[in-house]
């Protein structure tokens, strides 16, 4: 993540080829033990002791009240933690509850970042695998290991390098699963193309809405590589000023005073970085509305837009919806949904509810759920996930802005949860849970967790059966 919550107290890379491990991993190979769909964790604001120890009778304690199955201990805080993590492992099996390992990554490190590393193997991820595995042979309820902020490190963490890590902890464990920290936004086709074989799953934070979850269960279940009606840019790409994508349909122009267009629009990038990207729509290629994607709400707003001056005195014209850079970026990642369209005074050849008959132009690495990448996915291949959810309410804010209501949280994590009953995630897991006796937020969502959780109870940790 960008930061990591601080609660009560704290929380040579060579392009190698793997052995073959790719090759072993087929699309058709069996779920790892450690990826049930009995999926329901808690990671990070772990509780610690005056001396800067985590207090570890105390965290499964509060775990097991919560009703976790897993938890994901972050090593970070604290140069200790890869020793407390050895201590806890017993009572969280104990308690039932399944621990996965959580690492930062590079940019979360020295020199890039701050002062702390995950310690004590730093930055040799393939010394983190063999060692992890080797403390899951002790401790069985140790299932699976997890790096942050995975696609921000993507030069760093190539399908080479995450095969020599998997090749290693497999040779020592083959049960134990490795899941890279993805964005909702990260999760596109090339991301699935580039690692699926070497991954056993994701953990992917924060959902915007119940529509966010299903687009990316279906790139993930290889239902669908584009979603239609959007508009796009990938993470992790640069970009060249002028590069844009187009989708475009003809439309007659009947007798009328007046030509609207009323639609709905969203995009999922709320924050302040203003002046390269713009949503614009065009008429005979004329600009007749345009926005920033930068600032504004990520949920759908409706624009009523008049095109009378674009349209009068001509017999048919083309619409255009137009994602477009006016300045280059290096890293800048975008969606853009369009939905809802309906105009008066045009009869348009297709409308926007069958985006495979609009057509399509780009310059440069932008995508499109329109034109001919509307097809059904062929299902070759299932990428498990969890979803994570922020309900802290200082996390809350910095991840979906404004005020960080119990009712806001509440709905946020009913989300991923309703989504986990239905089967379009994996699992749901809480970012920074406060777990201290006076925490806000602690009882609401053991609350939701009980009301959502299998029939059954909580599994039982591997080191208890």
């Amino acid at each position: 993540m960008a930061r990591k919550c601080w609660c009560m107290a704290i929380i040579v890379f060579s392009a190698v080829s793997a052995p073959n491990l790719a090759q072993a991993s087929q699309t058709t190979r069996p779920a790892l033990p450690a990826i049930s769909r009995r999926h329901l964790a808690d990671y990070d604001a772990e509780l610690r002791r005056p001396d800067g120890r985590v207090d570890i009778d105390a965290m499964a304690s509060r775990l097991k009240a919560l009703g976790v199955t897993t938890y994901y201990w972050l090593i970070w805080h604290a140069p200790t933690d890869w020793d407390d993590l050895k201590l806890f492992l017993p009572k969280a099996a104990a308690a039932g509850i399944d621990v996965w390992v959580y690492l930062v990554p590079p940019t979360e490190s020295p020199p890039l970042y701050g002062r702390q590393y995950s310690e004590p193997f730093r930055l040799d991820y393939v010394r983190w695998a063999e060692e992890i595995a080797r403390l899951s042979i002790q401790h069985r309820n140790l299932t699976a290991w997890v790096i942050d902020d995975f696609y921000a490190n993507a030069k760093f963490f190539t399908p080479a390098y995450i095969g020599r890590m998997q090749a290693k902890a497999k040779s020592i464990n083959p049960d134990l699963a490795f899941l890279p920290l993805m964005y909702f936004g990260e999760i596109r086709p090339r991301f699935v193309e580039d690692y699926r074989e070497v991954i056993d799953g994701v953990v992917v934070a924060y959902l915007l809405d119940r529509e966010e979850i299903e687009w990316t269960w279906a790139i993930l279940n290889d239902a669908s590589a584009s979603h239609p009606g959007e508009l796009s840019y990938p993470w992790n790409t640069p970009s060249r000023a002028g590069d844009f994508v187009s989708a475009s349909q003809s439309a007659k122009v009947r007798p009328s005073e007046k030509y609207l267009l009323h639609f709905q629009e969203k995009d999922d990038f709320p924050a302040a970085t203003a002046g390269y990207r713009f949503k614009r729509i065009l008429v005979d290629d004329q600009v007749a509305w345009e926005q920033d994607v930068a600032g504004g709400e990520t949920s759908w707003q409706k624009i009523t837009l008049d095109i009378t001056r674009f349209v009068k005195g001509k017999a048919g014209v083309t619409i255009a919806f137009r994602l477009q850079d006016k300045k280059g970026v290096s890293n800048f990642g975008v969606r853009w949904q369009i939905g809802g369209l309906r105009v008066e005074g045009l009869d348009l050849d297709a409308d926007i509810s069958r985006p495979g008959e609009w057509k399509v132009s780009r310059q440069g690495a932008f995508e499109a759920g329109f034109g001919e990448a509307i097809k059904p996915g062929r299902r070759g291949f299932h990428i498990p996930f969890f979803s994570m959810t922020a309900v802290n309410p200082q996390e809350f804010k910095m991840r979906h802005g404004g005020e960080p209501t119990p009712q806001r949280i509440a709905e946020k994590l009913s989300v991923s949860l309703q989504a986990w009953r239905d089967g379009k995630c994996d699992g749901v897991v809480t970012y920074c849970l406060d777990k201290t006796p006076r925490s806000p937020s602690f009882a609401l969502v053991q609350k939701l967790f009980r009301e959502f959780n299998p029939p059954g109870g909580p599994k039982r940790a591997r080191g208890q059966e």
